[in-house]
């Protein structure tokens, strides 16, 4: 298995699908606190089509930069009424599916208060994420929490936003979030790992590991772990996202979510699609290690086998 997984992230894990994926965004900025708040936009919206997705990140990008403001600029801008008023006016009548400019106002404006009491949202969970946790879930859950207390009141809309691993949710968006902060590899920003530009407002000997990232289990990486016998878990849930990443820790301990962007790519870019199509699947770098492939094939196999013995196929007649 883990030859063929180093095999499709040769081939995939590259800056040339970035096109395809909302990582795309943030890697447009040097500032690293514009990185952070671009970041985590681009991942919170990340629910739907890819083309969808993109459209809206642009268009939000386009919103709060169109003053002149740097995307932090925008962030800190919230902290005094006219910024406020003219910040909730660029964001006005902006959707992104049910997501509306008054839930992303809101956003910023609690990563405003984080930047604000400990100097990035890295910091902010690092506050929680003990050096020798398992992965980020109680610092993430802890993060959610002051959050939505901050918050007060919130829309169901606002609340789609801000999805925890106390309450069971898989965390998909979130856990896309830490990934490109816990990782550095031409791809992933890095920012809060042990080597990033924000880590030198965490607390002493805190940084985001990427063995203590969680897999962003979306429906194209849920349905393809379960193709390969990773995942047995029927509701793709916190449980299910664990489950996925202790498998892959088998192949690489220290980073078991290395693989996370080529599998999302065979989905995204419709090279692994819900039904077996030997002209598809023929090609692909799994087909190996698909369990769902292989089924496909012996299923066939059996069916041709069947046939050329069916009474059906033979000349019919009978004895007088």
């Amino acid at each position: 298995m883990r030859s063929f997984l180093d095999r499709l992230y040769e081939r995939y894990h590259r800056e040339e699908f970035l096109y395809s994926d909302p990582l795309e965004f943030p890697r447009r900025y040097r500032a690293p606190l514009d990185q952070e708040a671009v970041a985590l936009v681009s991942a919170l919206l990340a629910y739907g089509n890819v083309k969808q997705i993109r459209r809206s990140i642009e268009e939000l990008l386009a919103r709060i930069t169109r003053d002149g403001l740097t995307p932090s600029g925008f962030v800190r801008s919230l902290a005094l009424p006219e910024g406020k008023t003219r910040a909730r006016a660029a964001l006005s009548g902006f959707v992104h599916r049910f997501n509306r400019g008054e839930d992303l106002l809101l956003l910023l404006e609690l990563l405003g208060r984080s930047w604000k009491e400990h100097g990035s949202l890295g910091a902010h969970l690092m506050v929680a994420l003990e050096p020798s946790a398992g992965d980020f879930s109680i610092a993430l859950a802890r993060l959610i929490a002051d959050w939505r207390g901050w918050a007060g009141s919130r829309t169901p809309s606002f609340s789609h936003l801000l999805t925890s691993p106390a309450d069971g949710s898989c965390c998909k968006r979130w856990c896309m979030l830490l990934r490109w902060m816990g990782r550095e590899d031409g791809l992933d920003l890095g920012l809060w790992g042990e080597r990033g530009a924000l880590r030198a407002g965490f607390p002493e000997g805190r940084w985001l590991r990427a063995s203590q990232l969680v897999i962003p289990l979306d429906t194209h990486v849920g349905r393809i772990s379960h193709y390969l016998g990773l995942r047995t878990r029927k509701t793709l849930d916190w449980r299910a996202a664990r489950e996925v990443t202790d498998a892959l820790r088998a192949f690489c301990s220290e980073d078991p979510v290395r693989y996370d962007f080529a599998l999302a790519r065979l989905g995204i870019l419709d090279l692994c699609q819900r039904k077996f199509q030997p002209e598809v699947c023929g090609g692909c770098e799994l087909l190996s290690a698909c369990r769902f492939a292989r089924k496909r094939i012996r299923i066939g196999q059996k069916c041709q086998s069947s046939s050329v013995r069916s009474p059906k196929n033979a000349v019919s007649g009978s004895s007088p």
